[in-house]
């Protein structure tokens, strides 16, 4: 049914030697968008304190 390209679990981690630049791309990735996300919600949520308060 599935044909993957790792046998193990361990093969698919190290990627024939890959794997430490592959996974820390990844975990700097996934860290930009967590924090441009909640930068940005803390962004709005000043501003639309701010427009409140304006009003």
């Amino acid at each position: 049914m599935f044909n993957l390209a790792f046998k193990s679990l361990q093969e698919a981690i190290y990627m024939s030697g890959h794997g430490i630049y592959v996974w820390s791309v990844l975990i700097i990735v996934i860290f930009c968008l967590f924090y441009a996300f909640t930068h940005y919600k803390i962004r709005l949520r000043q501003l639309k304190k701010r427009l409140d308060e304006s009003n």
